[in-house]
């Protein structure tokens, strides 16, 4: 029994010391650091198990080379301010509210300016718009006026974006951009070195340049339809003037006569 006893003992221990020995020794390996899992060292891993180990790396390994890209960056451009550097105003333009819209898909593009020319039609073009035309008696200038004033203020608001992306974009494809250290009166002009270069003007031909010839198409499109608006509502108009030259809810519905004695109503 004392031998047998010794044994089963013996045993014991080293069952209950391999669980230890395993611990310590996966305490020991790297870990992952998305998942904070112990990775087993190649040597020890299965095949498919080194494939797992490698997927988990792989973008651990992409996202470590991209920082130090970053920071390598960072590093040539230290002397310009960090909201004057042409890639962060690239970035605080993708995130503004209003220059923001031209980076948007097309359906949700075209939606945003259906509904800022529907609000100002609604709320600012027809009320001004029924001043001077009834709209039960002539709806299609009622409409059109409207809709002009409507539009223009689209414009101004398209116009506005082009400008700001087209001055990040020039910003981005310049060789030296000016920079201001802390205020207008200590002006600065840095060189970019040739990587900094190469980089601004990969993201100005592949960013801004699409998204400048996007608003330039939009631009190009509602000047020819407040061309045609204008053109048509002008001879409306003009076709509708009563002989002392008045238009609209000053007009004379029916033209006065002329007689030996003098006018009359």
């Amino acid at each position: 029994q004392g031998l047998s006893g010794m044994l089963v003992q013996q045993a014991s221990q080293q069952h209950r010391c391999a669980p230890k020995q395993q611990q310590q020794q996966q305490q020991q390996w790297p870990r992952c650091l998305l998942h904070r899992c112990p990775l087993q060292p190649l040597q020890s891993c299965s095949h498919k198990q080194q494939q797992q180990n490698y997927k988990l790396l792989q973008p651990l390994a992409a996202l470590d080379q991209n920082n130090m890209q970053q920071q390598q960056f960072k590093d040539l451009e230290i002397a310009v301010p960090e909201d004057q550097r042409p890639i962060n105003e690239l970035a605080t333009l993708k995130q503004a509210w209003l220059y923001s819209w031209a980076i948007l898909p097309l359906g949700d593009y075209v939606k945003r300016l259906v509904l800022i020319f529907g609000f100002f039609f609604l709320f600012i073009g027809a009320p001004i718009a029924d001043q001077t035309f009834d709209m039960s008696q002539t709806p299609l200038e009622f409409v059109l006026s409207a809709g002009i004033g409507s539009s223009l203020v689209v414009a101004v608001a398209m116009v506005r974006i082009y400008l700001g992306w087209s001055y990040v974009g020039d910003r981005l494809l310049s060789a030296a951009v000016p920079y201001e250290e802390t205020g207008w009166y200590d002006g600065q002009t840095f060189v970019k070195p040739p990587e900094v270069l190469t980089r601004d003007r990969l993201l100005a031909t592949y960013e801004v340049r699409p998204t400048l010839a996007k608003l330039r198409s939009t631009l190009l499109g509602m000047g020819g339809i407040l061309l045609v608006t204008a053109v048509l509502l002008f001879g409306l108009i003009r076709a509708g003037t009563d002989e002392d030259g008045v238009y609209g809810r000053g007009a004379r519905p029916v033209p006065r006569q002329v007689t030996a004695g003098g006018p009359c109503g």
